[in-house]
Formats: structure tokens, sequence, C-alpha cells
């Protein structure tokens, strides 16, 4: 049981810490507000996603916990 609740304690940490890089990332990309030019939040995401490192490992950090869920669900 144990080892249950710390996995879960480590996978948030892991997944925050993408979340957070992430938000990091597209914030800075255009430190311009709207009104001055700069871009929204919405658009900065459609500009970053598909080369943005720490997207992926979002990606990748949730796939391998589904992977490692459904793998122990069948023993």
């Amino acid at each position: 049981m144990k080892s249950k609740s710390s996995g879960w304690i480590i996978f948030l940490i892991f997944f925050m810490f993408f979340v957070f890089m992430f938000f990091i990332e597209v914030s800075v990309y255009s430190l311009l507000p709207p009104e001055q030019g700069g871009m929204s939040f919405l658009m900065e995401f459609k500009n970053i996603w598909y080369r943005s490192i720490w997207f992926y490992g979002i990606l990748l950090l949730i796939s391998l916990f589904l992977y490692l869920k459904f793998l122990r669900k069948g023993e």
C-alpha cells in the first residue's frame, strides 16, 4: 500500500514540474501583452506546443503512467 501512494506522489511531482515548465515556456514566448502587439496565451500555445520538449515530456509521463497502471491490472 505504501508503494502505491509513493508512486502517486512521485507522478504528481513530475507532472506538476513538466506542466509548470511548459507554462513558463509559453508565457515567455511573447513578453508583450496583447494590447501592445503581443499574442494571447492561446496563440502562443498554438505556436509552441509542437516543438516543446516539456509538452512531449508531459505526454510521455502520462502514457508511461497509464501503461504501468494497466500493466499491473493484468497481473
